[in-house]
């Protein structure tokens, strides 16, 4: 999830972790994010849906989200 959210950002995987923030406190504009969360649904193949884009304030949000609907699938 973070390193498919560095290239689509264009940072470094380095300074991506779950504390780092989309659009308020970062470089990561609303376009790089919809981006990142777009490819992040289609390779995990999981719904990340537009609608709910302004709950992701972080990339620890992101990630917990994404191993909430895995988890669910794999049962």
């Amino acid at each position: 999830v973070k390193s498919i959210i560095a290239t689509e950002c264009g940072m470094s995987v380095k300074s991506v972790n779950n504390k780092t923030h989309f659009m308020d406190k970062s470089n990561i504009s609303y376009f790089e994010c919809v981006d990142a969360l777009y490819t992040l649904e289609h390779r995990l193949h999981v719904k990340l849906p537009e609608s709910s884009y302004y709950k992701y304030t972080t990339v620890g949000g992101v990630v917990k989200d994404i191993v909430r609907q895995l988890k669910v699938r794999s049962k």
